[in-house]
């Protein structure tokens, strides 16, 4: 298969790698010009591509499936997106889970009120322009470099006490790889590793914290039910204390 990997950052250089390990033709975009060379190491073609500036998409032709991961809070690239003219058979967005509100409950996919509006949009504006779009809407992206221990190797945490909702990028691959074969379309997942121990249970904390506010924010879960259901799914990394 041909796959395009539009905005191919942390996770898409991730895919690109297994895609084309699997013999997939796989062309990899970015906007930065620095990227494009170690981008080469895990695709077959990189493009410069940037909505704000390119008018040519042609290198697009013949894409069998097309992964949208543009920054997905920011909305410089709407406008050009809306002009893309390229049709593709499967199409799949790579969303947030920063879309749900900050507020005590269990979220699925049928939430649909207060939802955060820069990201919503950024939804709309690429299933109304491909309504066959697959949204998968990421927790915090984990694995390898990124992990608690390093991004609070110099602090401690505000609120030990959160619930994590986090993804290990090879869960990500294995789940786009599924996707790509599957009749699944215009579909919605959160993709959130199923358990959800705290910070302060990650980082092997006892209970400290340097904020009068422990435990007083909202204790927000983001449920992967529906992708487990939909795909007989097994996380790879379903606890974030094992990443």
């Amino acid at each position: 298969m041909r796959i395009a990997i539009i905005g191919c950052g942390w996770v898409g250089e991730k895919l690109a790698r297994y895609w084309t390990d699997q013999k997939h033709h796989v062309i990899a975009t970015t906007t930065t010009p620095g990227k494009i060379i170690p981008l080469k190491k895990a695709a077959a073609e990189v493009h410069l591509l940037d909505f704000q500036s390119t008018v040519d998409f042609d290198f697009l032709n013949d894409i069998h499936i097309a992964v949208f991961s543009m920054p997905v809070s920011r909305n410089d690239w709407h406008r050009g997106f809306e002009k893309l003219d390229e049709q593709f058979s499967k199409t799949i967005f790579f969303s947030s889970t920063g879309i749900y509100p900050q507020e005590d409950k269990v979220f699925t996919e049928s939430d649909t009120e207060n939802l955060r509006t820069d990201i919503l949009t950024s939804e709309n504006i690429v299933r109304k322009k491909y309504p066959q779009t697959t949204i998968l809407r990421f927790g915090g992206l984990m694995g390898n470099e990124r992990s608690l221990q390093n991004f609070f190797k110099n602090r401690l945490p505000e609120n030990p006490d959160k619930p994590t909702n986090y993804i290990h990028y090879e869960d990500i691959v294995a789940i786009a790889e599924q996707l790509i074969h599957s009749e699944i379309k215009a579909e919605t997942y959160n993709v959130v590793a199923p358990e959800h121990p705290s910070i302060g249970e990650v980082l092997n904390l006892e209970n400290k914290s340097n904020s009068d506010k422990t435990g007083m924010l909202p204790q927000r879960i983001i449920s992967s039910q529906h992708l487990i259901q939909d795909f007989n799914y097994t996380f790879i990394h379903p606890n974030p204390k094992c990443f």
